[in-house]
């Protein structure tokens, strides 16, 4: 009976011995068998593929769409997500982002530049800059960047060069020597734009001064002017 006991408990100790390895290598097993999915949105497609293949698990791309967001050939979503515990040899499935969409620039040479904005409106780009160059065709553009036809990403800009009236520079002429009228003539003569202010009431053509708005010898843009003062003359002038 004792003998019988005895063999019972070494079969016993055996068996529990047996039923813990078991468990504890399949727990171990099983651990070693999982691996934490890699974080792989926004970066490139070949980056992402090696880092999700180097933890044991398989790459696919599921589609590609377009984003303005992130750039061209870098992952957008990824499934399972990043940071999670996975079975080794899963799938990785992503979307691609292909980049923004892409416009076609419109012809905008010939064109009156308060007019294009309706145009890049409906293209959906931005007038970026407004460069103006001494040309007689003034207000319209000269040349674009980019060129016409060309594509650019969906809401990026353009730079027009527009043209605008040369400005012409003058010397400011003698007024102390000269009568009104020859003063005017000169003016017209040289489209020189001015404004004459008179004083009250009627003057005599011999008992005036005549003084400008910019002194003797200056010089000034013809296009903007000068202003003529004429003023009655003191008896002791």
């Amino acid at each position: 009976m004792k003998f019988f006991k005895l063999i019972l408990t070494i079969f016993l100790s055996i068996f529990c011995f047996f039923i813990t390895a078991y468990f504890t290598m399949k727990i171990v097993l099983k651990t070693h068998q999982t691996v934490i999915c890699p974080d792989i949105v926004g970066k490139e497609i070949n980056e992402a593929k090696r880092l999700v293949e180097s933890k044991g698990l398989l790459f696919q791309v599921v589609k590609y769409e377009k984003r303005n967001d992130i750039p061209y050939n870098h992952i957008t979503v990824q499934k399972p997500a990043a940071n999670i515990t996975t079975k080794k040899g899963r799938t990785v499935y992503v979307i691609v982002s292909e980049g923004p969409e892409l416009v076609a620039v419109p012809q905008l040479i010939g064109e009156d530049i308060n007019k294009v904005d309706e145009i890049l409106k409906e293209k959906k780009i931005k007038m970026e800059k407004i460069i103006y160059v001494p040309d007689n065709n003034e207000g319209k553009i000269l040349a674009q960047i980019p060129k016409a036809y060309e594509t650019i990403p969906e809401g990026k800009g353009i730079t027009v060069f527009v043209g605008n009236r040369p400005k012409r520079y003058v010397l400011m002429p003698e007024l102390k020597s000269v009568s009104l009228t020859d003063l005017k003539e000169e003016l017209t003569r040289k489209k020189i734009a001015f404004k004459i202010t008179y004083p009250n009431g009627e003057i005599d053509a011999q008992r005036y001064n005549i003084t400008g708005s910019i002194p003797k010898g200056f010089v000034f843009d013809a296009d903007e002017g000068i202003e003529i003062k004429i003023s009655l003359r003191r008896e002791d002038e």
